[in-house]
C-alpha cells in the first residue's frame, strides 16, 4: 500500500474592511525525504537555511508525484511498474515521510489586517513551521481535512518568508497482501476507510 501527500495550500490576506486578496502556493516547492534532512523544522523554515540538493516538488500533489517528477521511481502507470515502487509496509513510514519547503514574498499585514494560511488537505498528518517557528501546536492529524493558521505575527518584516510543512503518513501501514481487505490494520483510523 502506497502512502502519498496531498499539500493544497492557498494564503488570504486580508485587511479587515477591505476585500480579501488570496493566492495559492501551487508552485516554487522544494522537497526531499525526512532521513536526507538533518535539521528541524525550526531551522529549515529560517529563510537563511540553505536547500542546496533539495528537488523540486509538485504541490499539490503527493510524495509520488514528487518523487516521479525527479525521476526518483519508474512511472507507475505504464506496464507493471507500480510492482517496482517501495511498498511502505515493507520499507517503513520513514520513506514516505517528507519535508515540503517555499520561500514566499508577503509584507506584514497593515495594523488592521490579517494573513492567514489555509490547508486544503494533507495526506495524512503534518507539522508546520514558518520563519523559525512552529505554527500548529499539534500535529495535525486526518487524511485531507482543511486546517487554517493565523500567521499575521509570523510574517517576517522584510517580507521574505519560508514556510517547512513535514508532513507523515498515516501511524498504521498495514499489510495490503494480508489476505482480502489486508491484514485489518491498514491505515487504521484513517477517515474514508
Amino acid at each position: 500500500m502506497k502512502k502519498y501527500l496531498l499539500l493544497l495550500l492557498a494564503v488570504v490576506v486580508a485587511p479587515r474592511l477591505a476585500a480579501q486578496q488570496r493566492y495559492e502556493f501551487n508552485s516554487g516547492w522544494k522537497g526531499r525525504p525526512i532521513a536526507q534532512v538533518k535539521a528541524d523544522g525550526l531551522s529549515l523554515s529560517t529563510p537563511a537555511y540553505p536547500l542546496t540538493g533539495w528537488a523540486p516538488a509538485v504541490v499539490p500533489g503527493t510524495v509520488l508525484t514528487t518523487q516521479l517528477e525527479n525521476h526518483q521511481i519508474p512511472d507507475p502507470f505504464f506496464g507493471m511498474n507500480n510492482e517496482r515502487i517501495p511498498d511502505i509496509y515493507k520499507i517503513g513510514r520513514a520513506y514516505y515521510t517528507y519535508w515540503f519547503v517555499k520561500d514566499f514574498r508577503e509584507a506584514p499585514a497593515s495594523p488592521d489586517g490579517q494573513v492567514w494560511l489555509h490547508f486544503r488537505g494533507v495526506n495524512y498528518s503534518c507539522d508546520v513551521f514558518l520563519n523559525g517557528r512552529k505554527i500548529n501546536r499539534q500535529t495535525h492529524h486526518g487524511m485531507f481535512l482543511r486546517q487554517a493558521y493565523n500567521i499575521t505575527p509570523y510574517i517576517a518584516k522584510d517580507g521574505n518568508n519560508r514556510l517547512a510543512v513535514v508532513v507523515y503518513p498515516p501511524d498504521q501501514v498495514g499489510n495490503p497482501n494480508g489476505g482480502q481487505g489486508g491484514d485489518g490494520t491498514i491505515a487504521r483510523g484513517v477517515g474514508h476507510q
